[in-house]
C-alpha cells in the first residue's frame, strides 16, 4: 500500500486535500468526499491509477497519469463503480471507465507535429483526428487556430492556421481536448524562411484559444532553440525527468520574468523536505534569512537581479527526500499577485548551460507558487514541474511544508 492510500486511510472523514506536487498511485476512494489535489499529479506505471469505489466522490484540480504503456486495466487513468462520480479540471493520460456519457476508447495522438513552414506566411494544415465522442477543443498555442470548435463521434477534420511567423520561431504548445476531462495533444512546428508554404484549406480567421503561451524576452545574442534541440527541453505542467547524468556540477535554477507590476518583488524559497512532505526544523527552510542549507546542498542568492538557487545533490542530506523550489511575491497586499507579473519562467543550466525551461502558466490570483521538486526515487534524483500556487501567499505554504509562521 503506497504512502497516499496510507495518508488518505489515515483520514476517516472529510475532504482530501494535497499539497501541490507529484504523488505516486495507485490511489483508491473509499468513501464520499471531495478530492483537491491543486493540480497536482497523481501517477502509476500501470493502472488503474485513481479508484473511486464509493458514492458521493468528486475529484477536482488534479491530473492522473499512466506513465508506462498499456492496454485494457493497465491503461486506465481513473476508474469508478459510481457512474455519477464528479469530475472538475481533472486531467487524464490514460482511459476513464464507468463514468455516466464518458467514452473509454479515447486513442488520440501524443503529440501533432507540423513540420518546417514558411515563415512570414499563414499556413494551413488539415489534420483527421477520429474521436469516440462528442468534445470541445482548446487551443493553447500561440499564432495558431483551430476549427471546428467541437469534436464530433468519428473522424473529424481540422483546420490549423498559423500567424505569419518570423524565421526560426517555434510553434509549440497544448491542444486540450475536453469532456468529462481533459486530455492533452501537444501541437510543435517551426517557420523557416526557405520552408514551402502549407496551403491545405481555407485559412481559420477565428477559433477556440483560452490561453497563450508566455513570451521570454532573451539576450540578443542568443536564439531559442528549437524544441526537439536536446541543449534545452521545454517542459510542461506535471512533466516529470530524471537528473540522471544531467549535471556535471551544481544544478543552477534561475527565475525570470519579462514585466511585473508596481512594487513586486520576488522572493525564492526552497524547503529541504522528508518523506512525509515536511521539513524537520525551521531551518530547512532556505531563503534570503537563511541562504544556504545546513548540509551545504542547497543555497539561495541571485543572478543580477533575479532569484537564483544552487543545488548540489551529492551533497543533499540522507534524511532529505525531497526539495521544494517555490517564488512568493512580498507583501501582505493581495492586489499585488501573479496577474500582475508577465511571462514568468525558471530556466535551469548545468555550470553556464541551459538545459531546461519551464514556463509558469496560468497564474493569476496566486501571491506564491510551486515552480517545481527535486526529489529521490529508487535510489535516483529526478524533477517534477509543478507550477501551481496559493492565492493567500507564503503563510499557507510554509504550512504546508511544516514551517511555524507567525
Amino acid at each position: 500500500m503506497g504512502k497516499l492510500q496510507e495518508e488518505f486511510n489515515a483520514k476517516p472523514a472529510g475532504d482530501f486535500l494535497l499539497t501541490p506536487g507529484e504523488y505516486e498511485g495507485p490511489l483508491t476512494i473509499s468513501r464520499p468526499c471531495v478530492i483537491d489535489g491543486a493540480k497536482s499529479t497523481l501517477w502509476a506505471g500501470s493502472g488503474p491509477v485513481l479508484t473511486i469505489a464509493s458514492p458521493g466522490v468528486t475529484v477536482k484540480n488534479l491530473r492522473v497519469e499512466v506513465t508506462g504503456s498499456g492496454s485494457g486495466k493497465a491503461g486506465v487513468a481513473i476508474q469508478t463503480s459510481d457512474p455519477h462520480a464528479g469530475l472538475d479540471q481533472v486531467e487524464v493520460n490514460g482511459s476513464v471507465t464507468g463514468f455516466a456519457g464518458e467514452s473509454e476508447s479515447w486513442d488520440l495522438p501524443g503529440i501533432l507535429n507540423l513540420g518546417e513552414f514558411a515563415a512570414g506566411k499563414v499556413n494551413t494544415f488539415a489534420i483527421r483526428l477520429n474521436a469516440p465522442a462528442e468534445a470541445r477543443l482548446e487551443c493553447a498555442v500561440n499564432d495558431l487556430r483551430v476549427s471546428p470548435a467541437c469534436l464530433t463521434a468519428g473522424e473529424n477534420h481540422l483546420v490549423f492556421t498559423t500567424g505569419e511567423l518570423r524565421h526560426n520561431t517555434i510553434l509549440y504548445g497544448e491542444l486540450l481536448v475536453r469532456t468529462a476531462v481533459s486530455r492533452r495533444i501537444y501541437v510543435t512546428g517551426k517557420a523557416m524562411k526557405d520552408a514551402p508554404v502549407h496551403d491545405e484549406a481555407l485559412p481559420v480567421v477565428s477559433g477556440p484559444v483560452v490561453s497563450m503561451p508566455v513570451q521570454v524576452n532573451l539576450p540578443a545574442d542568443v536564439v531559442a532553440p528549437q524544441v526537439s534541440d536536446a541543449a534545452v527541453q521545454y517542459l510542461k505542467r506535471g512533466q516529470r525527468i530524471s537528473l540522471k547524468g544531467v549535471f556535471s556540477s551544481s544544478m543552477k535554477v534561475v527565475y525570470e520574468h519579462q514585466s511585473a507590476g508596481p512594487g513586486i518583488e520576488m522572493d525564492c524559497y526552497c524547503f529541504a523536505l522528508r518523506d512525509n512532505g515536511k521539513v524537520s526544523r525551521d531551518e530547512d527552510l532556505i531563503f534570503f534569512g537563511n541562504p544556504e542549507s545546513t548540509d551545504h546542498a542547497v543555497r539561495t542568492g541571485t543572478s543580477g537581479d533575479n532569484p537564483l538557487v544552487m543545488i548540489d545533490l551529492e551533497k543533499v542530506g540522507p534524511q532529505v527526500a525531497r526539495i521544494a523550489v517555490c517564488y512568493s511575491i512580498y507583501g501582505d497586499d493581495p492586489r499585488q499577485n501573479f496577474s500582475m507579473v508577465s511571462a514568468p519562467v525558471i530556466r535551469i543550466f548545468d555550470g553556464d548551460k541551459e538545459v531546461y525551461r519551464f514556463e509558469l502558466q496560468d497564474l493569476s490570483a496566486e501571491k506564491t507558487v510551486v515552480a517545481a521538486e527535486v526529489y529521490r526515487y529508487k535510489g535516483e534524483w529526478k524533477a517534477s514541474f509543478v507550477g501551481a500556487g496559493y492565492k493567500s501567499g507564503l503563510k499557507q505554504l510554509c504550512e504546508g511544508y511544516g514551517v511555524e509562521v507567525e
